[in-house]
């Protein structure tokens, strides 16, 4: 499980103060309560892979992560690039880097030492076409 929140709790606080910020300005401005707990909604939707718990599961299948709002899975035979940085690795479905990488995959976070763990896993279940990046 990753929590990103706890990691960076300053940039919590302004998201926080953003969504707060946000939906007093949309109430106000149109003079709606409606919107403005409509802007708590979408606010709080647009940033709760951040705010609430993730969590990850590497199966024989695929990858699975599942967030308060979020839910994706991608099977290994699908994974056609692995691309590493040092804070997660992107499976992504794409044989090279495009604009539609952002949405399309899986990024993992790793969580505090367990990189080493989650990367030998990926290793083990895709290519080794995949796994060196394919860009």
């Amino acid at each position: 499980m990753v929590h990103l929140a706890r990691r960076r709790p300053g940039r919590a606080a302004a998201a926080a103060g953003v969504i707060v910020l946000g939906s007093i300005a949309a109430g106000v401005g149109f003079d709606s309560p409606i919107l403005a707990a409509l802007s708590v909604c979408l606010l709080t939707a647009s940033v709760s892979d951040f705010l609430f718990p993730i969590q990850y599961r590497l199966t024989e299948d695929g990858a699975l992560m599942r967030g308060l709002l979020t839910r994706r899975k991608m099977a290994w035979h699908s994974v056609r690039r692995v691309v590493r940085d040092d804070l997660g690795v992107k499976l992504s479905p794409l044989p090279r880097h495009s604009r539609l990488e952002a949405y399309r995959g899986i990024y993992l976070w790793f969580s505090d030492r367990n990189s080493d763990e989650v990367m030998a896993s990926i290793t083990h279940h895709t290519s080794p076409e995949a796994a060196g990046g394919g860009d």
